[in-house]
């Protein structure tokens, strides 16, 4: 599975936890929990519902109160992004009912 695969060389790189955001249903099993048991936030008091964090290292998240911050590698050109889509084989845009389900908890947060 690519998840446990990228959780196995995240630790081996030596990362201690690892911060992801999607659906609950798809990643606690995986053991992934919600940010707030770790205090990881995006502000003060802000715990993103689609947030979760998985300690790779027992103990590394100490219940300080943590940010969490978007690496500059998400800063995407979307120009550049549209002409490597226009570049791939056309498919049909859809709409499912799980994107709608995805829009609703990203924007959720918790107290």
């Amino acid at each position: 599975m690519l998840i446990e695969h990228s959780l196995k060389r995240a630790a081996e790189l030596g990362y201690d936890a690892v911060v992801i955001f999607g659906s609950p249903s798809n990643y606690v099993g995986c053991g992934f929990r919600c940010c707030k048991r770790y205090n990881v936030c995006v502000g003060k008091d802000r715990y993103p519902a689609a947030m979760l964090v998985k300690e790779l290292k027992e103990g590394a998240l100490d219940g300080r109160v943590w940010y969490y911050s978007d690496s500059p590698v998400m800063n995407v050109d979307e120009q550049e992004a549209q002409a490597f889509d226009d570049g791939l084989e056309k498919m049909e845009k859809k709409w499912t009912s799980s994107q709608e389900a995805f829009y609703i908890m990203s924007h959720s947060f918790m107290e």
